[in-house]
């Protein structure tokens, strides 16, 4: 293994592996404002999904619905809160949220 290149790779205390160490490239960074945005919204939907499965509140179905295209992680939260609650009418066919009551 050849050794670790030091000196002008460096950063901020932070090694940069020079290019004879693979062709990684990073992914591009996101806009912080937009990310940041997305980023909250996501962890307040998230929160909601998690009072309504601790308190049996049933979200409405619009709320699920937003939720439902927003984010996979959500998806998984509200399917989740779906088998906790069948009786709140609101089911997943083919993989699309449906309210079977309404």
């Amino acid at each position: 293994m050849p050794p670790q290149q030091t000196g002008e790779n460096q950063v901020s205390g932070v090694e940069v592996k020079g290019s004879d160490q693979g062709d990684c490239s990073a992914a591009p960074v996101p806009n912080p404002e937009k990310w940041s945005h997305k980023v909250i919204a996501a962890r307040s939907r998230m929160q909601k999904l998690k009072v309504a499965a601790n308190s049996a509140q049933n979200p409405d179905f619009d709320f699920l619905y937003e939720c439902w295209n927003d984010d996979p992680a959500l998806v998984i939260a509200i399917k989740k809160l779906l088998a906790k609650f069948p009786q709140s009418g609101i089911v997943i066919v083919d993989g699309v949220l449906v309210n079977w009551e309404g």
